[in-house]
């Protein structure tokens, strides 16, 4: 009897650990997807002219929509201390796949670029909190491997839009490539909340000292700091 409910609590409890991971992954690959959709419609839009666009146009979108990337990262991380990495991750992902969405019925270009501007809010938002929740389910000394593993997810997401791409936009045309993303998206958001818990290493915080934002440019983690933000800044270059 004791057997079989060690047992059964062990499987349960491997079972809330996996979901995190899996969801993270999900959500990575999401994020890839949306981060790459652009550069599989560009051609054609350049070669129509479809919204008004023209080159220097759809270089400001492609543009803007990484300045909104860069944004979201640098101002998720006091959001998600105030409301917690599950809130914060799953209304990231509500947010971009909506505003993706809502991209393939754009009227012209201005709307368009604004809408990819305020997608990559979200997108950039995505990124370094679904890293943090892998971090925290990785096995000890192994979130190393953890956080490799789960960066794949942004590069199937890439490249399943290229390949999507070869079939979608000659059979269903360019808009047919923000609705699958963002349907996705909306679809995966009930899954998470159903399922993602609540960040351990977050309802810890909730107790302890509050520790400002400056810190982290402070003493020896000022290099820290320096380091993550070159890293993160020649990632976004060649993306």
């Amino acid at each position: 009897m004791n057997v079989s409910a060690t047992t059964s609590s062990t499987v349960s409890g491997d079972t809330r650990s996996l979901w995190p991971v899996v969801l993270c992954w999900l959500a990575v690959a999401l994020d890839g997807y949306d981060l790459v959709v652009l550069g599989a419609v560009i051609p054609t839009l350049a070669g129509t002219g479809a919204l008004g666009f023209t080159e220097a146009s759809l270089t400001t979108a492609a543009t803007v929509g990484l300045i909104g990337v860069g944004i979201g990262a640098v101002a998720i991380g006091p959001l998600a201390d105030r409301f917690g990495r599950r809130k914060t991750l799953i209304s990231s992902i509500a947010l971009f796949s909506l505003l993706t969405l809502a991209v393939a019925f754009a009227p012209n270009a201005t709307v368009f670029i604004v809408l990819r501007f305020l997608a990559g809010l979200g997108l950039g938002a995505c990124l370094p909190t679904a890293l943090a929740f892998m971090s925290e389910h990785a096995r000890q000394g192994r979130s190393g491997t953890a956080m490799t593993r789960m960066m794949t997810g942004y590069h199937v997401g890439a490249v399943l839009t290229a390949l999507l791409a070869l079939w979608v936009i000659p059979n269903l045309g360019w808009e047919a490539m923000f609705v699958i993303g963002g349907v996705a998206g909306l679809l995966t958001v009930p899954v998470m909340w159903a399922k993602l818990p609540e960040s351990q290493a977050y309802l810890e915080t909730v107790e302890a000292e509050k520790v400002r934002p400056s810190e982290v440019v402070r003493g020896r983690l000022l290099w820290v700091s320096l380091g993550l933000w070159a890293a993160s800044f020649c990632g976004l270059l060649l993306v």
